[in-house]
């Protein structure tokens, strides 16, 4: 029978095959199978490989071949049929290859497809695998190579660029690092202590490895006798199948003064959105309104704030409120978020902490005080009158979150900070906050000391959780920025449970944790948290290769951007719901990069 054959695009192309014979033209077959029930096939990456199907009908045990007669399928994430041939590309997994023949349909056959490949870095000799081959695997911890990035047990969104495996060398000079999962089998050999794949090839293995743990593994040998190899313990890296598409990091470099955008997933470079730039900035939930301050004549006893706007028909960040003119004096800051209490990004309020320790209500666009009981009712609760800074507004503008402390006046600096939040209402044109509620006002006791000081709370996209910063003692400490023993954690903003987070703060460890914020929602598996530390990138940045202009005010190496998976499982289940974090691929690691704050991009609605 003549063959007909058609073809649809979707990805990639999804074929069917030829003409079938009408349902009522009943075929007389007692079983329709595709053969091979089970195939393999290993796909280098950014190769193909294919496979020719058969289709039988089965009759009293008697094999027909009936392929020209029927359709065959193949899930179009992987590959697509050209008459009775699949072509795969270079994504791993398993799927079913279909087939109709008539109103009838087969068995499916089972197609695994491996994601296998092998890179030789220049500089490694061309036979670098033959050499591991024949070398002989030997324990010997001052030998054996340690992988210093992924950490172990991180999680990563499957969008995120790129991960450099880095790896102290113990001597050796030519290294053999597999990236293995269910799917997966990658060999990289390079005479280098780090190496990653292209953003082609890293996306290809993340895709394939989503859901699953991606294990890392370092082999190394000495060329010159190359009869013995070492092994690394392995370091396990989860690939997440959430993707965090359209987002913008914005973060304050403060060694150099500048604010910087970082487009999520993104390698290429992260660009300044304001330069001149001395203090704290925020950024609104639209990404289309920005706050900054700045010590004007830099006198940093004489901090103003100031506010920018993105005009989308020019494509540009505007000036409203110009810092320099020294009109709102204050230093934290918070956008309403579009729909409450103004339908559209037309109109904007923005809560700001000012100097004398309490919060104001102020237009944006103006400079203009409006008219609320925001100062009154923030500083009240126990040893009234309270300082009330660092606020955050929520994404249903109901609700703000924001730091309390016994100490009147404080407005950057804090000690004894509790977590607050109260109700925020809109009518009949009044601006009315309720009453504070305390979520988090008791000293909570860990293996590394008694944290009392709680600041820089922020509310997740669903307003469930609040993840906010606790310390030992005052913040900050311009001797030494790690001593306060600052740290993540979350509450429950209903039943006020503190958890935490202790995967991600690298145990019971000081790191100089600080500025957490969330990413905007749409996520299924984990929240997703940005935050500032001074942790070691590998060997990449470490106190002893650290850049000069970073070590300033207590903060002995160049504070990097940080992202955490909070998963929502564990969070049902109760413990720990977070994981070891990712920094943030892009960044410069000669700046001091903090205060991060995970957005929309601007011009986007």
């Amino acid at each position: 029978m003549k063959a007909w054959f058609c073809f649809a695009l979707a990805g990639l192309l999804a074929g069917c095959g030829g003409r079938s014979k009408s349902n009522s033209d009943a075929y007389p077959y007692s079983k329709v199978i595709v053969k091979p029930e089970n195939q393999t096939l290993q796909v280098a990456l950014g190769g193909s490989a294919s496979q020719t199907y058969q289709v039988i009908g089965l009759v009293d045990g008697v094999e027909t071949d009936i392929t020209a007669d029927c359709t065959l399928t193949v899930d179009n994430n992987f590959g697509r049929f050209e008459a009775s041939k699949v072509t795969v590309g270079a994504r791993g997994g398993q799927t079913e290859i279909g087939a109709t023949c008539g109103g009838q349909a087969a068995s499916p056959g089972v197609l695994t497809i491996k994601l296998s490949s092998t890179v030789i870095v220049p500089g490694a000799p061309a036979d670098a695998a033959a050499i591991f081959g024949a070398a002989t695997a030997t324990a010997d911890p001052s030998k054996q190579p340690a992988i210093e990035y992924p950490l172990d047990q991180a999680v990563a969104p499957i969008n995120l660029a790129s991960v450099e495996a880095q790896w102290a060398p113990r001597n050796n000079d030519l290294f053999h690092l597999t990236m293995a999962s269910a799917f997966v089998a990658v060999d990289v050999y390079t005479p280098n202590i780090d190496a990653a794949l292209s953003a082609a090839d890293w996306d290809l293995v993340a895709r394939t490895a989503a859901g699953r743990d991606l294990k890392f593994v370092v082999e190394g040998l000495v060329q010159a006798a190359p009869t013995l190899k070492y092994a690394s313990a392995p370091v396990t890296l989860d690939i997440s199948r959430d993707a965090i598409d359209r987002t913008t990091i914005y973060y304050w470099a403060s060694s150099q003064g500048s604010i910087m955008s970082s487009l999520f997933g993104s390698t290429a470079q992260p660009t300044q959105v304001k330069g001149d730039c001395t203090s704290c900035h925020s950024l609104s939930r639209t990404g289309t309104r920005f706050g900054y301050s700045r010590c004007v004549g830099n006198d940093c006893n004489n901090v103003f704030l100031g506010f920018m706007r993105f005009n989308k028909q020019t494509g540009a960040w505007e000036d409203t409120v110009d810092a320099n003119n020294l009109g709102v004096r204050g230093s934290y800051s918070t956008f309403s978020p579009v729909g409450n209490p103004f339908p559209t990004d037309d109109q904007s309020l923005a809560l700001v902490t000012l100097n004398n320790g309490t919060l104001g209500l102020y237009d944006p666009d103006t400079g203009a005080a409006v008219p609320s009981n925001v100062g009154t009712v923030a500083t009240q609760g126990p040893g009234a009158p309270r300082a009330a800074l660092m606020a955050d507004w929520s994404a249903d503008g109901g609700t703000i979150v924001y730091a309390s402390t016994p100490h009147a006046g404080q407005w950057i600096d804090l000690g004894d900070g509790a977590i607050a939040k109260m109700s925020y209402s809109h009518s009949t044109g009044e601006h009315v906050f309720g009453d504070p509620e305390f979520l988090v006002d008791a000293p909570i006791v860990l293996p590394n000391g008694t944290f009392n000081n709680f600041f820089f709370p922020s509310i997740s996209p669903d307003g469930k959780l609040v993840a906010f910063n606790a310390a030992r003692s005052t913040w900050r400490n311009g001797m030494d920025a790690k001593a306060p023993g600052q740290r993540l954690m979350l509450v429950d903003a209903q039943t006020k449970a503190v958890t935490d987070l202790t995967a991600l703060n690298g145990g019971y460890i000081d790191s100089d944790i600080t500025w957490p914020h969330w990413a905007p929602g749409g996520t299924s598996d984990y929240y997703w948290l940005v935050f500032s530390s001074e942790r070691d990138y590998g060997h990449r940045l470490t106190a002893a290769n650290t850049a000069a202009p970073c070590v300033a005010n207590g903060v002995r190496q160049c504070k990097q951007i940080w992202i955490a998976g909070i998963s929502k499982a564990k969070l049902a289940a109760g413990g720990d719901p977070s994981a070891a974090p990712m920094w943030l691929p892009g960044q410069s690691i000669a700046a001091d990069n903090i205060s991060p704050f995970w957005t929309k991009p601007a011009g986007v609605e």
